[in-house]
């Protein structure tokens, strides 16, 4: 399957589509059971913070499969999860602007599946308390 992107806005002269490759949600599912070993492999161990930092290295689905998106969001919701209120600050205090901006990605999805609320938005005002604003929302929000 493939589907048709507009070209460039930038460039009013270049109405040309450009073909960009549609992932089938099972390839998103396989990528999901791969990472989901690595986060249990870390949380297992008792390594939450290295599952943060390896969680932040990915990015949430861009999968339009709403389905295929929740179960994603189990994952940072499972990480998150594991990390105490009290060391919040502290592990987002260690973290760089661009894993910030990933963190408040994760913190999103993870919101999506409705679980353990009030400890993500914990996360979320530790983020912005940290990051540069709410750019790092907008930032968020435009990559979503």
């Amino acid at each position: 399957y493939q589907r048709r992107v507009r070209g460039s806005m930038a460039d009013e002269e270049d109405l040309s589509f450009v073909v960009q490759p549609v992932i089938p949600d099972s390839a998103y599912r396989e990528k999901f059971k791969t990472l989901q070993g690595e986060i249990n492999s870390y949380l297992n161990g008792g390594k939450t913070t290295e599952a943060l930092k390896h969680l932040l290295t990915t990015r949430p689905t861009p999968c339009k499969t709403e389905a295929v998106r929740l179960e994603y969001a189990e994952i940072p919701g499972l990480v998150l999860g594991q990390i105490k209120a009290t060391e919040i600050d502290k592990i987002v205090n260690d973290l760089t602007q661009d894993q910030l901006d990933q963190l408040m990605k994760h913190i999103y999805a993870a919101l999506m599946t409705g679980k353990n609320s009030s400890h993500l938005f914990k996360w979320h005002s530790s983020v912005l308390a940290k990051a540069d604003g709410l750019g790092c929302i907008v930032r968020t929000l435009t990559d979503l």
